[in-house]
């Protein structure tokens, strides 16, 4: 056995066989304080911007009517995905397109 370590105000002892393989072990350790935050990006889109993208996206696909110039690359994107089978998947530029148009009050 090691000398004992301090870290965090918590006491352990590292056993001396391990520290070449310290690797191994970092992998393992599992921390209890990320689950909050990790709860809180599972579903990050909200109820409002899913009615609003909904709403384009119909129109731009049944009827063939052109969103505002603001999002219309995101929606185009998105009926991309869905004219060709793949799952809908809403880029970073274009999220954040969306609700910076959502903002200004234009939605």
């Amino acid at each position: 056995m090691g000398s004992p370590i301090s870290r965090f105000n918590v006491k352990f002892v590292a056993v001396d066989w391990i520290v070449p393989f310290w690797w191994k072990v970092a992998y393992l350790i599992i921390n209890d304080g990320i689950k909050g935050i990790a709860d809180k990006f599972k579903n990050p889109i909200d109820e409002r911007f899913s009615q609003f993208v909904t709403k384009y996206l119909q129109a731009y696909v049944n009827e063939n009517k052109m969103p505002p110039a603001e999002i219309a690359p995101a929606i185009m994107n998105l009926a991309d995905d869905f004219a060709a089978g793949r799952q809908m998947c809403i880029r970073a530029g274009d999220y954040i397109a969306i609700q910076g148009y959502m903002r200004q009050g234009k939605a």
